[in-house]
């Protein structure tokens, strides 16, 4: 892109500053100089109406002397006489004095444009004594034009007074008028030719000055910009070219005198200098930034090899953890199974005693805990492993709540605790995973006989929803409760609630988790429902589409 110079930025700026100064003086001096001329003219039409008036004046006062001779012959008249002296006046001038009236007796005295809208004017308003304008003529050019009123007296009642419609001396009928009534106007033009060309000469005069006075000042400016802006300007471009070019070694001298320029000179070699010892330093620093650099660079490698040992030992660690709950889990479930199967075969009717059959149930309650601890347990790190899936198959929830009732009499017998369950008719059969429904069922229905006393109630309902869509599942205690601040926590893994009124009961901390990451994988919700000392109820919706509702 084209450079443009700072010289020739500040001549554009000149010049248009310059025109808008000669404009701004052309209109004012024309403006004022037309207003003194339309005051001097005005002057100079009334003086010479005045003058008019007074011709009619003298006249109108010495009107008798002139109405008749001694042979009898007919007079001299105010507006004859009147008219005569102007045209005398105006013979050898550009000037036109004029008497004329809206209603006129003789065409020659027919108001012209102006004229008729000044006797409306003054007709219309009283005050008004005097019009004027300028306007232009065809024959005349720009004129100036001036009306003044002519009212009537006693000496014109002969001719415009009453009778109206009479005739008067010279046979024209009277207007009716009275004493004060406007009778018509003067009316005055004067040429302005010569206004005019005074005007232009001194605009031109004045122009041709402020010209001379723009020039002189503009070459002043231009000469001192030149001096004491560009010259300097042009001395930093090039030791700032030389800069760029890597030849720090530079100095700016003899630039202003203790100016603004001159400050910036010294400033200028200040800057250039500590550039050039940085430079000559910044060779050194960056083998010392380098240094640093590598330096940083193997720390960072030896704690990514760290934080890679790392994870792979938690990731061993976390394996390790599930494959030793997985094994145990395994291991200890199999021996719970055989000595639940035992003490079956010991409850066969008559063979025990009281005493004996109730230490029977009691192993089988602890039994029956300790094997729905280890198979959460095992159901946790199968999650963890991602090992689980589900397995569809036709459930009847009947068969299910039968199956799970069995399961949780042990404990509920145990704690003296009346378990009741229900299903609803409308549930059909169900195409789920039996066994993880199972889970969720005896892990709610036995943490809700762990926080019940003795004599207490829990119930479990199977219902569906009104639309048949959803699966609910209510498992309902009048237990311990909850406060609403322990409820988010209950579904954390090994998490129990706070409350010291509930932590001596025992428990892994695991079924509820297992009872929601089940849900969950089952595209189901569970929500809470509990009040602290009155109970709770846990509400699991799961959606069957795939159901046989044609069963219900």
């Amino acid at each position: 892109m084209k450079r443009i110079s700072l010289r020739l930025k500040i001549s554009v700026l000149l010049i248009v500053a310059i025109a808008v100064m000669l404009g701004l003086f052309i209109f004012w001096s024309s403006v004022n100089q037309y207003r003194q001329a339309e005051s001097e003219m005005l002057e100079k039409a009334q003086i010479l109406s005045d003058e008019m008036g007074a011709v009619w004046k003298f006249f109108e006062v010495n009107q008798h002397q002139f109405d008749v001779d001694k042979e009898g012959n007919e007079g001299l008249y105010c507006v004859i006489a009147a008219k005569a002296v102007s045209k005398f006046f105006t013979t050898d001038t550009d000037y036109i004095i004029h008497y004329t009236n809206l209603n006129t007796r003789r065409p020659v005295d027919a108001p012209d444009a102006f004229e008729v809208e000044a006797l409306q004017v003054m007709n219309e308003n009283a005050s008004v004594t005097e019009y004027y304008r300028s306007e232009i003529v065809d024959e005349k050019g720009w004129v100036f034009r001036y009306a003044r009123p002519l009212y009537i007296n006693e000496t014109c009642l002969d001719c415009h007074g009453d009778p109206k419609g009479e005739l008067d001396k010279f046979g024209f009928p009277k207007e009716g008028l009275k004493i004060g009534d406007i009778a018509g106007a003067i009316s005055v033009v004067m040429p302005i030719d010569i206004y005019m060309s005074g005007i232009s000469k001194n605009i031109y005069q004045g122009v041709a000055l402020i010209v001379v006075i723009a020039v002189v000042l503009f070459a002043i400016i231009m000469f001192g910009v030149s001096r004491l802006v560009t010259r300097p300007l042009k001395q930093f471009e090039t030791v700032a070219a030389q800069i760029e070019s890597g030849d720090l070694d530079v100095n700016i001298e003899n630039i202003g005198d203790r100016d603004e320029i001159h400050a910036l000179a010294l400033r200028f070699n200040s800057m250039a200098s500590e550039l050039k010892a940085l430079y000559d330093n910044l060779e050194g620093q960056v083998d010392t930034r380098t240094k640093q650099l590598e330096t940083a660079n193997a720390e960072l490698q030896m704690q990514r090899r760290q934080l890679e040992e790392a994870n792979e030992l938690l990731l061993r660690t976390s394996q390790y953890k599930s494959d030793f709950l997985a094994i145990m889990s395994h291991e200890l479930r199999t021996p719970l199974t055989s000595i639940l199967a035992f003490t079956e075969l010991w409850e066969y009717p008559n063979m025990l005693g009281d005493e004996e059959e109730r230490v029977i149930k009691e192993i089988q309650a602890n039994g029956q805990i300790l094997l729905n601890m280890v198979d959460n347990i095992l159901v946790m790190a199968r999650m963890e492993e991602g090992r689980v899936e589900l397995i569809l198959e036709q459930v009847d929830m009947v068969d299910l709540i039968s199956t799970t009732e069995k399961t949780l009499h042990a404990l509920a017998d145990r704690r003296e605790i009346n378990l009741s369950t229900s299903v609803s008719a409308e549930v059909p059969l169900l195409n789920t995973d039996w066994e993880k429904l199972r889970r969720i069922i005896v892990n709610l229905a036995s943490n809700a006989i762990k926080f019940t006393k003795r004599g207490g109630m829990v119930n479990i309902a199977v219902t569906c929803s009104e639309d048949k869509r959803l699966l609910v599942l209510k498992v309902s205690d009048n237990g311990q409760g909850m406060q609403k601040e322990d409820i988010p926590k209950i579904f954390e893994r090994f998490t129990q609630s706070e409350q010291s009124s509930v932590k001596r009961y025992s428990g892994s901390g695991l079924g509820l988790a297992v009872v929601k990451e089940l849900v969950e994988m089952m595209g189901g919700t569970i929500d809470v429902e509990s009040e602290f000392k009155v109970g709770s109820t846990f509400i699991v919706t799961i959606p069957v589409e795939d159901a046989d509702w044609a069963e219900s």
